[in-house]
């Protein structure tokens, strides 16, 4: 393949990542100007992390729609399929909501940590359907965080910070672009891994590291290391570029089935999606 032909194909694949962080780093730096001039209370800067999340907030507010447009792989095809009592590991604003079929959903719990995003959250559930059935938490999917709050809706019969449930409870979880943002990615897995059911799907779409070594690409792989020294992690919520999600779903436990397929693999920014079943 001749330069130019390469350089066509590959370069805006490549480089699109710049533009999404271009647009975080802006809503950041004007979340500081609000913070200043339109709440007056300066004083909040100096909690950096809540001025973090409340920029994200922000980011995903004005591009959550746009984002969420075009998901990857066979991603609609696995939400048709969700069925019984759910758990929704870091649905934003809703976007994806509609994306469900809710005459298959007795019961949808959606773990946001951004308090921000939880008016347009529960809007989008209204329009998608849900109605009494999509219960908001204000909580991550990280174990410290998910297991009160779970006990807080009633639906997790142990407390504590550290509770799990031996013989799970939930029929499916969703992990859409959430599990490249949690603290603590294996332990956050193994917990969730244990709050499913025996027989429990788990339904996959995270970005990833870069396959480099098999069906990859080296320079996406570098310009994942290049990114996140340009602050990727710090303007996009905690999101990390170089986390190996495939390999922590499989330590987490038993399965049936474990069914991911990159998609984008010589993309800065590849996915995989897929369905795991919990082993019975």
């Amino acid at each position: 393949m001749c330069p130019p032909a390469w350089v066509a194909d590959n370069i805006p694949t490549l480089l699109r990542p710049t533009i999404l962080l271009w647009i975080a780093a802006y809503h950041f730096f004007m979340t500081i100007l609000e913070i200043i001039f339109v709440e007056r209370k300066p004083t909040k800067l100096l909690n950096l992390t809540n001025v973090r999340m409340q920029s994200f907030a922000r980011l995903w507010t004005y591009n959550g729609e746009a984002m969420s447009e075009e998901m990857p792989g066979p991603l609609d095809e696995l939400l048709s399929r969700c069925q019984g009592v759910i758990l929704d590991i870091g649905p934003g604003s809703g976007e994806l909501l509609r994306r469900f079929k809710t005459e298959k959903i007795s019961a949808i719990y959606g773990a946001e940590p951004a308090a921000d995003l939880h008016a347009g959250l529960l809007r989008n559930a209204r329009k998608a359907g849900f109605g009494d059935k999509y219960h908001a938490l204000l909580c991550g999917g990280e174990p410290e965080s998910l297991i009160p709050a779970l006990h807080k809706s009633g639906i997790l019969k142990v407390s504590g910070t550290g509770g799990t449930a031996e013989n799970g409870v939930f029929d499916e979880i969703c992990c859409l672009r959430v599990l490249c943002g949690v603290p603590h990615p294996k332990e956050t897995i193994k917990g969730l891994y244990e709050l499913l059911k025996p027989g429990g799907r788990m339904i996959i779409c995270e970005h990833v590291a870069n396959p480099w070594r098999t069906e990859g690409s080296m320079l996406a792989r570098f310009l994942q290391v290049v990114f996140t020294i340009l602050g990727w992690p710090f303007f996009m919520g905690g999101c990390e570029l170089q986390r190996h999600t495939p390999e922590f779903l499989r330590a987490a436990g038993e399965w049936e089935k474990f069914d991911l397929e990159y998609v984008g693999a010589k993309d800065a920014v590849p996915f995989v999606v897929g369905e795991l079943v919990k082993k019975l």
